[in-house]
């Protein structure tokens, strides 16, 4: 109980519109670019945005470190397995667009609005918390004290046709044992 307060209590303290980067993001919050409008086909939500890390100063502490490529439209691997505690995703974006790395805790659907939209509100309600975007060649790095279950790992930002790069495919499954 103590821990997911904490994880909780570092999910809430980390967001609000003076976000450096340096703390988790929750889903919805100002500065969140996921669900904008892309400017090319596959688009994303803007051109060549740079890396903003998640927590790096929680990186030593980290028992695990997890590779993630990204590239369009999918993750590599698809189903990861990393045991509780505080782990580094090193996200490699080796696609031709801005991608991300979204975290819905207790896995499952992604849930839509009716017109099909990723549901912000949900997600929020739901602690789902992420990488922004960041373009293509980068290698970024979130670093997150993980509490045991599944998580479906998403990228929601938008093309120009209304899709999104998870309508596209993009998602994978994390399981913390």
């Amino acid at each position: 109980a103590l821990v997911s307060a904490l994880v909780l209590l570092l999910l809430l303290t980390a967001c609000g519109s003076a976000d450096d980067g340096a703390g988790v993001r929750v889903l919805g919050s100002e500065g969140d670019a996921s669900a904008a409008s892309g400017a090319s086909g596959s688009g994303s939500a803007v051109a060549d945005t740079a890396c903003s890390p998640v927590a790096p100063e929680l990186e030593a502490d980290a028992a695990t470190t997890v590779d993630v490529v990204a590239v369009d439209f999918a993750y590599e691997p698809d189903d990861i397995e990393v045991p509780a505690g505080v782990t580094t995703f090193a996200v490699t974006n080796d696609g031709s667009v801005n991608h991300e790395l979204a975290f819905l805790p207790g896995g499952g659907e992604v849930p839509l609005t009716a017109d099909g939209q990723p549901d912000e509100d949900a997600l929020e309600a739901a602690g789902a918390f992420e990488l922004e975007g960041f373009g293509p060649g980068q290698t970024c790095n979130a670093t997150y004290d993980l509490e045991p279950g599944s998580y479906t790992l998403f990228c929601i930002i938008a093309t120009d046709d209304g899709r999104t790069h998870h309508d596209l495919g993009m998602e994978a499954t994390l399981t913390v044992s």
